[in-house]
C-alpha cells in the first residue's frame, strides 16, 4: 500500500493522508463518524476538512483550515475541479485504512451509476 496520496498543485506537491488522531478530530468536526460524512462530501466547507485532515500532518505549509481554502482556490486556477478533488479524497481514504477496497470498488460502481443516469436526464 502507498504511503500517502499525492496532489499536484501549481506545481507542488501535497502528500495527504489521515492519520487516527486527525480522524478523531475530523468526526468531531463533522459530527458523525469519517464515511456517514462523505455523504456530504459536495458541501465544499466538509470537503475543506477532509483535506485538513489529510494534510496537516503531512505538509509542513498547512496549518490551518484557510491554508486548505487557498489550495482549493490555487487547484482550480490550476485547471482542477471540486468533482477532481472528491475522487482524491476517496483514495485519500483507501490510503489512510478508513475505507476498505471492497468499500471503494462499491462506490465507485455506485458513482459510475450516478453519471449514467444523469447523462440519461440529460439526453
Amino acid at each position: 500500500m502507498k504511503p500517502y496520496e499525492v496532489l499536484t498543485v501549481c506545481g507542488s506537491e501535497y502528500h495527504l493522508k489521515i492519520t487516527t488522531a486527525n480522524a478523531v478530530k475530523l468526526e468531531e468536526a463533522l459530527k458523525t463518524d469519517i464515511l456517514q460524512g462523505l455523504d456530504r462530501m459536495s458541501e465544499i466547507n466538509i470537503l475543506a476538512k477532509y483535506y485538513y485532515a489529510a494534510a496537516v500532518s503531512q505538509n509542513d505549509s498547512i496549518n490551518t483550515i484557510d491554508d486548505v481554502y487557498q489550495l482549493f482556490d490555487d487547484y482550480i486556477t490550476d485547471g482542477g475541479t471540486y468533482e477532481k478533488l472528491q475522487e482524491l479524497l476517496v483514495e485519500v481514504l483507501l490510503v489512510s485504512g478508513i475505507m476498505t477496497e471492497k468499500m471503494y470498488e462499491t462506490s465507485k460502481k455506485l458513482k459510475e451509476k450516478q453519471v449514467e443516469a444523469l447523462q440519461k436526464l440529460l439526453n
